[in-house]
Parts: structure tokens; sequence; C-alpha cells
């Protein structure tokens, strides 16, 4: 099972990116799954002004397409969501909306962080990956107080934050390996 973890802020000073690399540490230590980070300050794509709808496939936009065959290659996510304004962030709601079908029928899980942990921010990713037939599974970690856990650049994640992470990463593989198998033998 191939898992990407998604960075969904391009702030500067984020503490996505420390709190991105803590996890991938976590997950390669795995041997149920690859691992890959992707981060969305590499990706900048512009705010969706393409012709055709997403969901209708042919992507003619060559920036679209490379964002398509990345999105593909993973099996299930996991987003590190800061709260912005008691929601998720405008980088990563343009890149979920940039493509379709390749989000469809894998799991994802959310490390979010901010204002109540960023439970509001988790609800509302939550909706939007519903709706690109993604399957949120139960388990998100909720990180208090991120920024005095960062030290020279590095996120140092407490007892509980690091349960929560093995959690997620362990529905991640049971559901990221289930749903790799029903894809392979179903149509769509």
């Amino acid at each position: 099972m191939h898992l990407q973890i998604i960075i969904g802020s391009v702030r500067q000073g984020r503490a996505a990116k420390p709190v991105a690399d803590w996890a991938f540490t976590h997950a390669k230590q795995r041997d149920d799954m690859t691992v890959e980070l992707v981060d969305l300050k590499n990706w900048p794509l512009p705010m969706f002004n393409l012709p055709k709808s997403p969901a209708a496939g042919d992507y003619e936009d060559e920036q679209q397409q490379r964002w398509a065959k990345s999105v593909e290659r993973a099996d299930a996510y996991l987003f590190v969501c800061p709260e912005y304004n008691h929601g998720y962030s405008a980088v990563l709601k343009n890149a979920l909306d940039y493509v379709y079908a390749e989000w469809n029928r894998k799991p994802a899980s959310i490390i979010s962080y901010g204002g109540a942990m960023g439970a509001r921010a988790v609800e509302q990713l939550r909706l939007s990956l519903i709706a690109l037939q993604v399957a949120p599974v139960p388990n998100a970690v909720h990180i208090a107080g991120v920024h005095k856990k960062i030290d020279h650049g590095a996120f140092n994640g407490d007892d509980r934050d690091t349960a929560q992470l093995q959690r997620s990463l362990d529905e991640l593989a049971w559901w990221g390996n289930a749903l790799y198998w029903a894809r392979k033998t179903t149509a769509k």
C-alpha cells in the first residue's frame, strides 16, 4: 500500500511541514506501506479556471495531468491540515478540486491543529473528501499546542500525538489494502 502525506499549507513559517516530516518518519518505519511526502508548495496549481469540470475527466491542461498522475499513485492519503478561520486551507481545497477520479475509493486520515485542535477543519475537510468519493477513516490526529512542540524546525509530538498517529496509520493500512483490492476487482 502506498501512502501520500499531503502538506496542506504553503504559508511562510508553517507548522505543517515539521508535522508532516514527523508523520513521514513514523510511517516510514512501518513494513505495511510505502510513503511519499507531497508538499503543495511544490505544486503551484493556479486557482481552478479550466473550461471542464474535473469530474468529466479528459484533462487537457498539462499541470492538471501531472497532478492527476501524482494523486493516482496513492492508495491512501494523510492530510496535514491546519485550521484557518474555522476551516481548512484554500490551497488544499484547490488541490482537491483540481482532479476527481484519481481520489475516488481511497481512504484518508487527517492531522490537524489550530483552534479547537483543528476539529472544525477536519469536519469540513471530511465533507469535501466524501464528495470526492474518498473514504475518511474515523481516526484523526488533533494536535494541541503545535507551535510549542516545534524546536529548531522539528516537530516533537508527545505520547498522545504519537498514539493518535499510530491509530490513523493502522486504519489507513487496513482500509488502503481493502479498497485497493476492491478497486482492482470491481469495474468503475
